[in-house]
């Protein structure tokens, strides 16, 4: 008989109460499940951060945050609330200091919120790091297209997210620049990408798999989608 050699722990998977945040400590339900609310009212500095979690971080966690931001940081910060929402879940206040300690060891902060601690300059870079580390814009066959494979390519129509992950593989053409990544810009106008883009595929029948992305296209305007699916 074979036996599971490792139980999973299951739980319910409940939106953590958000009003537990100073910063949405009014916010209704209503306006927390509007995804226009949720896009307004994204994170993007320490100063709207500091907003939101109120005093349940400790200064040397921002300080940590900001020494990343102007020295090693490859994505801005973009953070939806319901993200930030996910991260600590619960905590068990049994001393000052608790809730840094829950969110420096979150796992979802540490992805989406990186911090120069976080960062183990002991450690040697992977020797073929780079940049573009899929060398997609090298294979680009007109701009935003990836012919990498005979029969597959990768279309990027766009270089914005809904949300910036601390440590995207498309960071050379995602999102704003930092003090460290001058970020590759995409340089016509997104009709005419697009255009170009089904041009390429037209003149070249043996494509049949196309990847649509970007950055994201949940930031695509619906009728440019439809347009060009």
């Amino acid at each position: 008989m074979i036996e599971q050699p490792y139980q999973y722990r299951r739980r319910e998977l409940v939106e953590p109460d958000w009003t537990r945040f100073p910063g949405w400590a009014g916010v209704t339900e209503a306006d927390w499940a509007s995804a226009q609310w949720q896009r307004v009212n994204c994170v993007k500095n320490v100063k709207q951060l500091r907003a939101v979690l109120g005093d349940r971080l400790h200064d040397s966690f921002y300080e940590d945050l900001e020494s990343d931001i102007a020295h090693s940081a490859t994505m801005s910060m973009l953070l939806p609330p319901q993200m930030l929402n996910t991260m600590v879940p619960a905590v068990e206040e049994t001393a000052p200091g608790s809730w840094t300690d829950a969110f420096y060891a979150d796992p979802v902060r540490r992805y989406m919120l990186p911090v120069a601690s976080d960062r183990r300059s002991d450690w040697p870079s992977h020797p073929f790091a780079a940049r573009d580390s899929l060398h997609e814009h090298d294979m680009w066959a007109v701009e935003g297209l990836t012919h990498r494979y005979p029969t597959k390519v990768l279309a990027e129509l766009l270089s914005t997210c809904p949300q910036y992950c601390g440590h995207c593989t498309r960071m050379d053409l995602v999102g704003n620049s930092t003090p460290t990544v001058d970020k590759r810009r995409l340089s016509l106008k997104p009709v005419d990408r697009q255009t170009a883009i089904l041009d390429y595929l037209q003149a070249h029948p043996g494509v049949r798999d196309v990847v649509v992305s970007g950055g994201d296209v949940a930031n695509l305007p619906w009728k440019q989608l439809e347009r060009f699916l």
